[in-house]
C-alpha cells in the first residue's frame, strides 16, 4: 500500500526534526508544483502526495502522513540551460531581459539557469551571452511573493485537510492517485 503524505513542513520549520536518515523523494520543479502526485521512492515504495489544493512542494520540505511517515523532498536533476556572459554587467542585463519575460531562473554567482527554450537561447546569444546544456537540480528564485507567507497571501484559502473533504472527493483523489501509482510503477519496471 502507498504511503499517504498529506502535510508539508517547510525546511524553515524543521529545527526539531532529524532528516538525515529519512527517505528522499526527488522531484523536478514541475512535479514539486503539484498538490496531487503519485511517485516511487528509490526503495520501490509507492507514495501518494495529497496536499491542500494549490499547495506546492519546495526543495527541502518534509512531507508527513497521518501514520507518522516522513519523506524529504529534494530537487531532482533535470536538463537546464546554463547562461553565462563576459562580465557581471552583461549577465545582469541578460537576466533583466529574462525576468521581463517572467522566466523562472536559478541564479548563481557567474551564471543563470533556466528551463530549456530555444527562443530564449537565441535571445541570450543575441545579447552576447553563451548557452550550454547542463543536468542538475533546479531551484529557481521564488520571486517577490514567494515563501510561506506570500504563498498563503495569494492562495484562495481552499485549505481543507484531506480528512475534512467529502468521501466523494477522497475517492476521486485516491482513484487518480492509484492510476498514477500504477503508471509510475510500470515506468520504473522498464528502467
Amino acid at each position: 500500500m502507498a504511503i499517504m503524505l498529506t502535510t508539508r513542513i517547510p525546511a524553515s520549520a524543521q529545527a526539531h526534526i532529524d532528516v538525515a536518515h529519512l527517505p528522499v523523494l526527488e522531484l523536478t520543479l514541475e512535479d514539486r508544483q503539484r498538490s496531487r502526485l503519485a511517485a516511487m521512492l528509490p526503495n520501490g515504495r509507492a507514495v501518494a502526495v495529497i496536499l491542500a489544493r494549490g499547495e506546492s512542494m519546495q526543495h527541502g520540505d518534509l512531507l508527513t502522513g497521518e501514520a507518522g511517515e516522513h519523506v524529504l523532498v529534494q530537487a531532482a536533476e533535470e536538463a537546464l540551460m546554463r547562461i553565462r556572459a563576459n562580465n557581471p554587467f552583461e549577465l545582469m542585463r541578460i537576466v533583466y531581459h529574462l525576468a521581463n519575460r517572467h522566466v523562472r531562473a536559478m541564479l548563481l554567482p557567474d551564471a543563470a539557469l533556466i528551463e530549456p527554450d530555444q527562443v530564449l537561447a537565441d535571445l541570450v546569444r543575441r545579447l552576447g551571452g553563451t548557452v550550454e546544456t547542463t543536468l542538475q537540480p533546479f531551484i529557481p528564485e521564488g520571486g517577490a511573493y514567494s515563501g510561506d507567507a506570500g504563498a498563503q497571501a495569494h492562495a484562495h484559502h481552499h485549505h481543507q485537510h484531506p480528512s475534512e473533504c467529502g468521501v466523494e472527493l477522497q475517492d476521486e483523489a485516491m482513484g487518480q492517485i492509484g492510476e498514477q501509482l500504477s503508471i509510475a510503477a510500470h515506468a520504473r519496471s522498464k528502467t
